[in-house]
This record gives structure tokens, sequence and C-alpha cells, in this order.
């Protein structure tokens, strides 16, 4: 069942400002038009108080400022925290409190981004009656806020003489959502009830277990007491302590509802985890009708308080806790640097990230729980290594920051957190950790700006090999903000559809017949420059973008080749390359092989993937599985630029491959006698030896022709018979080389 904010059972009395038939005024401010749409689709036909709702819209704080000058009736706002900028929400309040002077008009405030707090002593000075979460407003939640609200506003306008007790009550609101806790809560409530009254505070704060009886019906708890009652505090009261107290706390909880006597008063209140309070006053007077006006508004306010003391305390978890180790996270570790960048000795603090090298293939192998055992252990480890001061937070999966002095982070210690140990259930773990250093200077920017560089230096770290430190340098820094903007531009040209294929044939010596070509992916900018794929292809992998990318390609080229078949040359095959992020998945990869050919209707036999040694870090079983997978379809496996990856000798034997592709390097290295070249003498005959077809790519002179063909190669790709061509450009040189 939903929770629900329950009220006092008092009348809401017959009062209307508006006239009796008159519906309340609710403008709805959000950028989004199915916000708007949601919103009234839910409320509507409600009844609040006996009235109907008609609502106005905004999309912007500036449109709501201007819809609010024409219409100065509005009765509650339902206000959008960040629309068109982060902080347009709170700018809005901001103007509708202080430059139109719009005191009663109620706000609840609403985010869809619960990671962004807005400051606790902003929600106080703008008198926002709630802030909410958009995912948790259910209908049930959200007609509770409102009606509570509505009727807070109906409330203000009945004691609106009463200006001074008005102002009481918003100050104690005010300062209920400030305070943390529920007895510094509890506190604040007899305090502030007290102010109203304009008594001296003496009095207790009761809570009760909402029915599940954890307490007796003859014990009360007190959370909070004033005055002479203070020894209470944290004490079950019982009825030989005071009898007449005890009664009316316990009618107060029991029937849910209100108490007003000739020296004292008791109020019932609520929150949304059926927790239920009683909070007694010693007045010395009776009320007059002026201060039971101001209790009934106060309890509606201290309802809605109640919720809002969880609320906050939840959504500021949220926003400094990681949930699943109870370590600060990114945004307490940006908080933290801002505090540092203002203190006069920040030239000696190090912001240190640890990324845990081939944690993603842990995961895979072991599980994810087990994943999270590593993360423990390392947290773990880390407290042992560094003093308590140092701050520690998790700021990614497998990501971690330090924030500590310079002399915590010394030379001695960089063994023992690149290849740290530590000590999972199953025995003791060696991990390889990369790490990157920034030393903070407020001259290179914000927290974030920080954060940054040292993610910039951790990535500079992993490319140098794993359990790698680097320390961030500006030339590093513009390096980076190179590959961004590049990485950028490459996004924009894959959505704009600016990157385009081009096509290399491929050469049989034995009879010199094309029977192949292979599909190459070209950038060019708006500026007209060609961008080299051994600039772009990286970046896009680093990104994830050549998954889309690799899908795309593929259905191009198998658009092209029916495109080459119709041209006259039916039993052409395409060679297109596949990066190891596209086979990480090896059942999604087949079905967006499936649908492909599917699609194109190409005979698979005439396809050919060609893929990279680096898959070898997979797992020979896993290469294996999916490589049968493509073979079972009829499509051939080319191993390409073989000699420049990792993969032993033993896993190519036990793959299902059909041709090994020499880098051009080797090829080019055969005329210039370099290190290198003897290995085309080894490669070839093991290609002839593991039954496979052996192809040099970047053959480009007649020398190199004639060579390969002495050692035994059996086809060739290069210049030497043509550049990579776009499709029409190859379909025409195709028929010229067929002529000649």
């Amino acid at each position: 069942m939903e929770d629900e904010l329950l009220f006092s059972e008092e009348s809401a009395g017959n009062f209307d400002v508006q006239g009796e038939q008159s519906p309340w005024i609710i403008l709805i401010v959000d950028d989004d038009p199915d916000v708007h749409e949601t919103t009234v689709f839910s409320l509507r036909d409600s009844l609040v108080l006996g009235k109907p709702l008609e609502f106005l819209h905004a999309y912007s704080g500036k449109e709501a400022i201007d819809v609010l000058q024409k219409n100065p009736g509005v009765a509650l706002i339902l206000l959008d925290a960040v629309m068109e900028t982060e902080k347009a929400g709170l700018t809005a309040v901001q103007i509708i409190r202080e430059e139109l002077g719009m005191e009663d008009v109620r706000i609840i405030l609403r985010t869809g981004q619960p990671g962004q707090v807005p400051e606790l002593d902003t929600i106080a000075k703008y008198d926002i009656n709630d802030y909410k979460t958009k995912n948790e407003m259910t209908r049930t939640k959200l007609l509770t806020a409102i009606i509570g609200a509505l009727r807070s506003w109906q409330q203000i306008q009945r004691i609106n003489s009463s200006r001074r007790g008005l102002e009481k009550i918003v100050q104690a609101s005010n300062k209920f959502i400030v305070e943390q806790g529920l007895q510094h809560f509890a506190e604040g409530v007899i305090t502030q009830m007290a102010g109203v009254f304009g008594v001296e505070p003496e009095g207790i704060v009761c809570a009760s277990d909402g029915g599940k009886k954890v307490f007796s019906e003859d014990e009360y708890l007190v959370i909070a007491a004033a005055g002479k009652y203070k020894t209470l505090i944290n004490r079950t009261i019982h009825k030989e302590d005071d009898e007449n107290l005890f009664c009316i706390i316990r009618d107060t909880l029991k029937n849910k509802t209100n108490y007003i006597g000739k020296n004292s008063v008791s109020f019932f209140f609520t929150d949304s985890y059926n927790k239920n309070y009683a909070t007694w006053i010693h007045t010395r007077r009776s009320l007059s009708e002026v201060d039971t006006d101001l209790l009934e508004i106060f309890c509606t306010n201290i309802s809605l308080c109640a919720n809002n003391i969880e609320l906050v305390k939840r959504l500021k978890l949220q926003a400094w806790e990681d949930t699943v180790f109870k370590i600060p996270n990114m945004a307490a570790l940006l908080e933290r640097i801002r505090d540092c960048l203002e203190e006069d000795d920040v030239s000696n603090k190090d912001l240190i990230v640890l990324d845990i090298d081939g944690f993603y293939h842990i995961n895979e192998m072991l599980g994810y729980d087990y994943g999270d055992i590593i993360l423990r252990s390392l947290i773990a480890r880390l407290r042992e290594l560094f003093d308590e001061s140092v701050f520690i937070a998790r700021i990614a999966s497998d990501a971690f920051a330090v924030l500590c002095c310079n002399d915590d982070f010394c030379s001695d210690k960089y063994p023992f957190i690149t290849s740290m140990l530590i000590n999972p259930p199953d025995g003791e773990r060696e991990l390889s950790v990369s790490v990157g250093v920034t030393r903070l200077n407020p001259l290179l920017g914000g927290a974030s700006t920080q954060l940054r560089n040292a993610v910039i230096a951790m990535k500079r770290a992993k490319t140098e090999g794993i359990g790698q430190i680097a320390r961030y340098s500006t030339q590093m820094g513009e390096e980076a903000r190179k590959g961004i903007r590049l990485l950028q531009g490459l996004k924009e040209a894959f959505a704009n559809r600016q990157l385009f294929l081009v096509f290399q044939p491929q050469v049989s010596l034995e009879d010199k017949r094309v029977f192949c070509c292979e599909a190459l992916l070209r950038w060019k900018n708006d500026k007209g420059e060609f961008i080299p794929p051994d600039r772009f292809i990286p970046l896009a992998e680093q990104a994830g973008l050549i998954v889309p990318m690799g899908a795309w390609v593929l259905r191009e080229s198998l658009a092209a080749l029916k495109r080459i078949h119709g041209a006259g040359f039916p039993h052409m095959r395409m060679a297109v390359n596949v990066s190891a992020p596209q086979l990480r998945r090896n059942n999604n990869f087949l079905e967006v092989l499936d649908t492909a050919l599917d699609e194109s209707g190409i005979d698979p036999r005439l396809l050919e993937l060609e893929i990279t040694e680096s898959v070898s870090a997979f797992g020979i079983e896993d290469v294996q599985k999916l490589f049968n997978g493509i073979r079972e379809r009829g499509i051939s496996i080319a191993i390409d630029d073989f000699g420049t990856g990792y993969s032993s000798l033993s896993s190519i034997d036990r793959w299902p491959v059909d041709r090994l592709k020499i880098d051009r390097t080797f090829v080019r290295n055969m005329d210039k006698k370099k290190d290198g070249a003897r290995l085309i003498d080894l490669v070839i005959p093991l290609g002839n030896r593991l039954s496979m077809r052996v192809l040099a790519e970047g053959v480009e002179t007649e020398d190199q022709l004639q060579r390969l063909q002495q050692l035994g190669c059996h086809e060739v790709q290069g210049y030497f018979f043509s550049e990579p061509l776009e499709l029409e450009d190859f379909i025409d040189w195709m028929k010229s080389y067929a002529n000649n």
C-alpha cells in the first residue's frame, strides 16, 4: 500500500476567499509538455476541500512570472526545479517571493534529477512547501501534497489579519526543514509552537509505532522535551508520572485528533512511514480564536515538515553517498575538492584516481556479486594504506578517488597501489590498478576540472600498460581536449551520415582474379579534411560508438555488395572489419549479423569478417564459441593485421579461421630489409601449415608482389592494384580491370 500523508480530522470550515464555487487555481511550471499533460490527467475531476481545480501552464521560469503577474489569484505552483538552466526553478521562486511579493502562494518543487538536491538554506529562504522527485509522485501522493498545500493557502488567507502569527508559522516551517534529524525536529516543534502562542517552551513530543504495538497502551516514548519536562527525554511516560498529561497524550495518539484545554494544547501529526506523534504544550492560558486558527495551520505545516525531514535525509544520502558501499560518491568528492580549493595550502593536496585493470572481465567471468566483493576488499585495502583523515570516494563502477596531502601519496606506496594485494573470501588476490594523479591548483579550474585532470592522467596511465601511474600535465590536458573535440565531431558526423565507405580489391596471385573487396570506413570533416581511421576508430571504440557504427558498416557493405552483383560481378565477396567491442556480447552480435543478412538477401558464403587478434582477450573458449557461430552461417573469418596482436599460436590453431592477413607494416619493411621483414618468411609457411589462405596488405610495388609470390602468398591487397574507391568508382575500376 502506498504511503499516505495523514492529517488530523479537523474541519476545514466554510471560509472561502475566492467564493464558494470558484475553483482552486494551480500553475504548472515545467519545460516538459508531458509533465503538464500527466499532471492534469492525474488530477482531473478531483475535488479538493469541496472545490474543483483549474490549471494554468508555463514552460519556463520567465513565462511563469508573466502568468503570475496576470493571475494574482494563483493558490499553488507545481514548479520544476531544473528547466532552461539548472537554477531556473529556484530563480523563479526568488522572483515570486522577493520581486512580486507573493508570500501567500504555495510552492511544491519537483525534480526529475534526484541527485541535484537544492541547498537546504535555499529551500528555507524562499518558503518552498515541499520538494518531491517526479518518479515518486503517484496520484495519491501528488493529491495529498496538493491538499496540504491548498489547505495551508486557505488558512493563510483566513488569518491574514494576524500577520505576526503567520510569520512565526512560516519561520517555524523553515526551521524544521533546515534542522536535521527527528530529535532536532521534535525540539523545534515545541519551541516554535510555544513561540506562536507567545509562551515559554514547556512541553513534550511523544512517538508511537503507528499501530505496531512496540509500546504498550500505558506507555509512550518521549523523544523531545523542554522546560521542566526535560528529564523525560528518551523515557517512556507512564500514567504514574502525570495522569492528566498521560491521558491527553494517549487520547491524541489513539484518536488521531487534536486536544485544546484551558491551559494546554496537544496535537497529532504523522509521517509517510506510519509513525505517529503527539505534541503537548503548556500554554498557561486558554487559546483565543486566532490562536486556534494558528494551531490549525501549524498542524498542517508540521505534517508536511515531518515528511520533508525524511525526504531531505534520503535525498542527501542519494546525493552524497554511494548506495552500495556507503562511502562518499562523486558529488561528495566534488564538494570536498571545492572546500580544498578555498584553503591557503591547497598546493599540498593531491587528487588520485584509481581504476582496476580488467575489472570488466572479473565481472563477466565471476559475476557481479564477486565483483562487489573485490571492490569492498579494495576499499578496505585503501583504508589500510591511508590515514583516516584521507578522503576516499567511489566515482564510477570500478574507479575510486583519493584526496590527500602530498606526503600521504609518497613513492613508497606506489607498488602497493598499482599492484594491490587484497583478501577476498576465496583467498589472496592481486589487482592491477592504473593510477592518475593531479595536484590541486585553483588556476586550472574548479572542482570538476580538477577531477577531469586526474581522470585524464589515469587514462594516460592505462595507455602505458597495466599497473602504471601518470601525473597530469598541461600538455596531457591539451591532447585530451583535442581528442574530445574529435570525438564530438565524429558523433555529429555519424548522426548526420557524413561517414562513408570505400572499397579496395583483393587479388588472387594464382590467376590475378579480383575475388573480394574490403569495405573501409572514411570520414571527411566539414572543412573537407580526411581524418585518418587510425585516429577516429580508437576514439569510437573507447566511447562505445563503434558498436552502432559497426552495425551500420555491415548493413551498408552488404547493400554495396548487392549493387556490385547487379553490375555484373555476381561472385564478388565482401570483407568487413569487426571490432572487439562489437563481438563482446556474442548473442547480440550474431543477431545483428543475421538481421543484416536477411535485409540484404546476400548469400552468407559471400561475406568475410575481418577480426583482430585482440579478441583473444575474451578467453579462448568464448572466442571459439563465437567463431563457430559465425562459421555455422557459412561466413568466413580472417585474422586482420596478423602479427601485431597478442594471440598465441595455439589459440590460432584452435580457431576456425579461413585467412591470415599480414599487416602492411611487414610488407613495407620487405624493401628496406628492416626488422619485421623476416616475419613474412615465417607467417606464410605457417598459414599454409594451418590450412589457411594468406593475404598480404599494403602491396605497392612489383618487387613486393614477386617476393610474396615466391614465398607462397596466396592473395594481396594494396595500391599496386588500386587505392580504396567509392562504390561507383570501384565498379568502373572492376569493369576496366576485367577487360584488360
